[in-house]
């Protein structure tokens, strides 16, 4: 069923001085490394001048989740109730967070849409609240990934989230960093407490396809997303601009090359005005092929404009998406303009 976009509820802007929640939809990376966690945490609380609300099942591991489905369920569904919550982070990503999706009681949603925000595996939940629920969702940074960063959290992702979040800014064209990065530090160690990750190379778009088309914004991990087709949990617009990406053995191009023939063979293709891709360093070029080749091969038939290495998913530093508020791409000539023309955001409410 597609999405009903006259039903769509913007999440009302938020503001210095208000509380925001922090759940853990799969793994209990909280657990596995509390250093790290803590000093996100404080990170989050200082950075964004709001105060910070731990749900109890973070601390706590059942195997590789934060708590069964149920617990891990109840947790969002109480930071969703609380009015004085205004905003959902994510500690990070994982696996299984769909299982979050059949637990939850809709009809509180609709009254008071939240602010949610994350990446990767939280696909699932943004795109299932979206559907569930008319909310504006956001796939930006989670708090252990980007937040726990050394010294701070990068100057890009905070500035995207504020503007995004915060501020409602509308039109907004997207730009680029100046620099990106995935280099690795292990957090059972001490190297991250002490020195910032390096560069590893300028981070510039390139346009693979050129075209020009306007839909909403809609997409998320390309192998979660895949994971959603036939649920009541993925709801499309008429119209959208699809952004993808994908992170290790999902960004082999087998799989690349598997999940969009799915996509294609769904019919979003027919819905898509415009395709984007998020930087996927893991997806190296193989069998005398890249994934260059892998997305044009699998799009050749349609018109739409691709413009691949850009700042979201996995990849630092990172923008901030609103899935489902209305978008323009323009591609031509090497170059290619990103404008959000709608805010994710509604206005900020008065009290904290």
């Amino acid at each position: 069923m597609p999405l009903d976009e006259g039903t769509l509820r913007r999440p009302p802007a938020l503001r210095p001085g208000q509380r925001v929640g922090v759940i853990a939809p799969s793994y209990p990376t909280a657990v596995w490394f509390p250093a790290r966690f803590e000093r996100s945490v404080q990170a989050l609380h200082e950075m964004l001048e709001v105060d910070v609300v731990v749900a109890g099942q973070v601390r706590r591991a059942t195997g590789f989740t934060a708590g069964c489905a149920r617990e891990r369920a109840q947790a969002l569904q109480e930071m969703i109730a609380d009015p004085s919550i205004r905003a959902i982070f994510t500690s990070i990503g994982g696996f299984n967070s769909a299982e979050l999706l059949e637990h939850l009681d809709v009809n509180p949603m609709r009254a008071d849409p939240k602010i949610v925000v994350g990446y990767s595996d939280c696909t699932s939940v943004l795109l299932g609240l979206q559907a569930l629920a008319g909310w504006y969702t956001f796939y930006g940074p989670a708090v252990m990934t980007q937040f726990g960063e050394y010294p701070c959290p990068l100057e890009y992702t905070l500035r995207s989230l504020r503007r995004v979040l915060f501020e409602g800014s509308a039109p907004l064209r997207v730009d680029d960093p100046a620099e990106w990065t995935n280099a690795f530090f292990d957090w059972a160690g001490t190297e991250w407490t002490a020195r910032a990750r390096p560069p590893v190379g300028p981070a510039q778009r390139t346009v693979w396809k050129d075209g020009e088309g306007e839909g909403r914004l809609f997409g998320g991990n390309v192998e979660t997303l895949n994971f959603l087709a036939g649920t009541p949990y993925l709801r499309v617009p008429e119209r959208v601009v699809l952004f993808w990406e994908a992170t290790e053995a999902e960004a082999s191009l087998q799989r690349v090359q598997r999940a969009l023939t799915h996509f294609r063979q769904l019919g979003l293709f027919e819905r898509t005005q415009a395709m984007l891709i998020g930087r996927s360093p893991h997806g190296a070029d193989a069998f005398g092929t890249s994934l260059r080749e892998v997305v044009l091969g699998a799009v050749e038939a349609y018109t739409f404009p691709v413009v691949a290495d850009l700042a979201f998913g996995h990849t630092d530093p990172m923008m901030t998406l609103a899935i489902g508020a209305r978008a323009h791409v323009s591609a031509a000539d090497g170059r290619a303009t990103i404008d959000v023309l709608e805010a994710g955001v509604g206005a900020a409410l008065d009290r904290h």
